[in-house]
């Protein structure tokens, strides 16, 4: 009885850290999955009525009919075995980790419960311990990692947890099972372990397998709405519970000289597609709960770059990191996105770079003369892309002041008028955060800084562990792309509410102070009205190339060696707890690994005898605790084994020893 506890307290180890790992995978699922992983041991209860086949079948009978309930709310017109087939792709296009919704949970928890039910019933019968538990746990492994990319334990100490497990099965629990398995499963967990560190960068991707949708979605530039919630003022528009840090509704990196424009396409965030620019090399993780409470249309307010939200519905635009719902928000809404926001140093822009080639973040289609040579005149003096990134942004500022009445659009024509109207005319000098932002975005791009404008809200203080956030906090910046560091907010409205420090700015207008404050427009009469921007386009600085990552295979040889010299040792221990039977094994092993391998037909006796004293000593215990009817036990017999391996030992060539240790062969010894 005991020993039946233990073996199912193994079983239940196995499954519960290797369905922990696959939870990984989605957004939440911990307890679902942890509840999975006991979920054969309702077979082992049908088993006392029904055998263990009808047990088992009967478990997947109605699992797989609760995961159809589950997920046919995604498909309600299909049949049961349409809806179930198609969990899998939906899983494979869903966001990463997935938002733990029914019909994505299903694929998972299917896997979890068949192999529960498998390797609980297995333990219930001789010489199937080791193997099927221990196979269904780097299963879970494996499809946990598939679905993560490897990170789900980047480290290889899940893989580490399971050999402990797996190693305390065989050396307490089934000390006298088949020999096979533990080698198998061994060098199995070892090659999982170099998985977990190679798939992250070069493992296969199972999402390429399928194509991911990709819904086309007109959707009106919301920087012109920024007048209409100033004029609302305290409206409320959502809350959140999270850290005090902007929120963001619409990035927009497209610009035609007219305005600004959202993309267009949009799939499930997670998706293969990387974002056209890779993110900083520092960040850190914000989550946060929001509540839709008077927002309105189909843009989904966040924070940083998503990385998952709960709503199985939305969807994102890898590029910029905007998120849509395509039924357009409702109020009472509830969901939670975690996202990375990008953290550099101030003295981590200072010498930085920036691309050049990324057309889509400088393109400005038949640029001003007025705005090209403003900027020229502003950034003159400046040596890094950095110090005329912080000039730009005090040029714009400078003598101009936000008014929530100014005439809105981002057109060349009126941000001329912001920059270069007369005093009196409407507009001149004067706007709301979506002309300082585009003016921003326009200039820094003549230089050649990739740039792109953000619409969202500005951080607001926690009132009773809440942020209320109202129409009157609605505000648009406008970000510089640094090479290795990400994409880096200024605000040239006020100059201190996000990005770089305000010191490490004023470090850099003291030394401008010169030149930032002192371009002037050149007059519109006196100048063509279009030219080609080309001709400022040779002062962007040239990107530093990506570091190359380091070639995790190379140690594949490494890992194998050491994961069978794991598998012999375990061999060994094995065969000590079976006395005088398990140190003659002990012999017919080293017999093997010297190219001395006796034929089956051979008595014990008669190989023994070859062996001098020792051997043939041995040879007398190994038939009396085999076939006598209460055999003494013998305690020299592993000491006699030792010495006959020293002597087969000595007749083996240079190259076998050198192998001794690692040699598979007698790991399929029966």
């Amino acid at each position: 009885m005991k020993r039946e506890v233990m073996k199912f307290a193994w079983v239940s180890a196995l499954l519960l850290v290797g369905s922990l790992q696959l939870a990984q995978a989605w957004d939440g699922a911990f307890v679902y999955f942890g509840l999975a992983a006991f979920s054969g041991f309702l077979a082992l209860l049908l088993k006392k009525f029904v055998p263990a086949g009808l047990a088992a079948l009967a478990v997947m009978v109605v699992a797989m009919t609760g995961g159809f309930f589950l997920a046919r709310g995604a498909s309600p017109d299909r049949d049961p075995t349409w809806v179930l087939l198609d969990t899998v792709p939906r899983l494979l296009t869903a966001a990463r980790p997935a938002p733990a919704t029914p019909e994505l949970l299903v694929p998972g928890l299917l896997l979890i419960i068949g192999i529960s039910t498998g390797a609980v019933l297995s333990v219930t019968k001789r010489g199937t311990a080791l193997f099927v538990p221990a196979l269904g746990a780097a299963t879970l492994y494996v499809a946990a990692a598939l679905l993560t990319t490897g990170r789900a334990d980047s480290y290889g100490l899940v893989a580490l947890t399971l050999v402990v497990v797996l190693a305390l099965g065989w050396l307490i629990i089934d000390r006298r099972g088949p020999v096979v398995p533990p080698a198998v499963l061994a060098t199995t967990l070892a090659a999982l372990t170099l998985l977990a560190f190679v798939l992250p960068t070069n493992g296969f991707e199972p999402r390429k397998l399928v194509t991911p949708p990709v819904t086309d979605i007109a959707i009106s530039n919301p920087l012109p709405q920024l007048a209409s919630w100033a004029a609302q003022g305290e409206a409320e528009l959502f809350r959140m519970r999270g850290p005090e840090v902007p929120v963001r509704l619409v990035t927009l990196s497209r610009y035609s000289g007219a305005s600004w424009e959202a993309a267009s396409t949009y799939g499930p965030l997670g998706v293969v597609e990387a974002p056209d620019l890779p993110l900083g090399g520092k960040f850190q993780d914000a989550s946060v709960d929001l509540q839709i409470t008077g927002l309105q249309g189909e843009w989904l307010p966040g924070v940083g770059k998503p990385q998952a939200v709960s709503l199985s519905n939305a969807m994102v635009d890898p590029d910029t990191g905007s998120l849509v719902v395509a039924d357009g928000l409702k109020t009472g809404l509830s969901y939670t996105v975690r996202g990375v926001v990008e953290t550099p140093a101030d003295n981590d822009l200072a010498e930085a770079q920036v691309p050049v080639d990324v057309t889509k973040y400088t393109a400005l289609p038949r640029l001003p003369f007025t705005l090209a040579d403003y900027a020229r005149q502003a950034t003159q003096n400046a040596r890094t892309p950095y110090e005329k990134a912080v000039a730009l942004e005090q040029v714009v500022r400078l003598n101009r002041r936000p008014d929530a009445e100014a005439p809105v659009g981002s057109s060349y024509a009126r941000l001329e008028t912001f920059l270069f109207g007369a005093e009196g005319e409407s507009g001149a000098n004067a706007g709301t955060a979506e002309q300082f932002a585009s003016a921003y975005a326009v200039l820094a791009r003549a230089v050649g800084l990739p740039t792109r404008v953000v619409v969202g809200f500005q951080p607001v203080p926690e009132q009773n562990g809440e942020r209320i956030v109202r129409a009157a906090d609605a505000t648009a910046w406008p970000e510089v792309y640094f090479s290795g560091w990400g994409w880096v907010a200024f605000d040239p409205v006020s100059g201190n509410g996000s990005g770089p420090s305000a010191a490490s700015k004023r470090e850099v207008l003291n030394r401008l102070a010169s030149t930032t404050a002192k371009p002037t427009p050149t007059s519109l009469a006196s100048v063509p009205p279009l030219v080609q921007p080309s001709a400022v386009a040779g002062d962007a600085v040239a990107a530093q190339p990506a570091p190359k990552s380091f070639p995790l295979w190379v140690f594949t040889p490494i890992v194998l060696l050491f994961a069978l010299y794991v598998a012999r040792t375990s061999r060994r221990v094995r065969l000590r707890a079976a006395g005088p039977v398990g140190a003659w094994n002990e012999v017919l092993d080293a017999l093997q690994l010297a190219g001395l391998k006796p034929k089956p037909s051979r008595t014990v006796p008669d190989v023994g005898r070859e062996w001098g004293e020792a051997g043939a000593r041995l040879a007398v215990v190994v038939d009396q605790a085999a076939f006598a009817p209460q055999p003494a036990p013998d305690e020299h017999s592993w000491r006699l084994a030792r010495q006959v391996k020293k002597a087969v030992r000595r007749k083996a060539s240079w190259w076998r020893k050198l192998v001794w240790s690692v040699d598979p062969r007698p790991l399929f010894r029966r």
